[in-house]
């Protein structure tokens, strides 16, 4: 029982330690340095860059980061499930053509940018529930786990994108969602 304690008291030391570095890393670079391409940090970043390039009238940078979220959306599409990738394709061609419409002056509204925006994290939600649902039925439970927490994240950031405030009762979904997300992950501990 002492090792176990001293071991988690380690990972949690090493946990609090990797954040404390990414918040340095963040404040004196601006972005989260490490974050990989596959990171759910990497989108939200290609979008906030986008949205504060529009704003400042930097179009090129603004139509470039949109470039890039539509890169990262085929990406996701190229690994989807079937049923996710229609979605994931149909957004990445929004983003490809919100591009083009922001470089020629088309875009009058930061509205019409959140909106994309918000619809690519609906499209990142339901590839998340769904690869959720099969890992579920394939009973990988941490996979499952895992995949309904990020379909969660998305739907979030798909809901602030959009300028919606959550109703009680679908915080009270999402809050039950993240607890069974968190159920699943815990009764998969050590035997993964």
């Amino acid at each position: 029982k002492g090792k176990r304690s001293e071991r988690m008291r380690c990972r949690k030391r090493s946990f609090l330690i990797s954040v404390f570095v990414l918040i340095v890393l963040e404040f004196l670079f601006g972005v989260a340095a490490v974050a990989t391409e596959e990171s759910p940090a990497v989108i939200e970043q290609i979008f906030q860059k986008a949205k504060k390039d529009y704003l400042a009238t930097n179009i090129q940078s603004a139509a470039e980061q949109i470039k890039s979220g539509a890169a990262y959306m085929k990406k996701k599409a190229a690994t989807a499930s079937a049923k996710g990738k229609e979605k994931l394709e149909e957004s990445a061609r929004e983003l490809d053509r919100l591009s083009d419409d922001v470089k020629s002056g088309a875009v009058k509204s930061v509205k019409t940018i959140e909106n994309a925006f918000a619809r690519a994290y609906y499209a990142l939600a339901r590839e998340s529930h769904i690869g959720s649902t099969e890992f579920w039925l394939k009973r990988e439970k941490l996979r499952a786990g895992e995949a309904l927490e990020a379909a969660n994240r998305h739907l979030e950031k798909a809901m602030a994108w959009a300028g919606q405030k959550a109703e009680e009762s679908t915080k009270k979904v999402m809050r039950e969602t993240a607890d069974m997300a968190q159920n699943l992950k815990k009764k998969t501990r050590g035997f993964t």
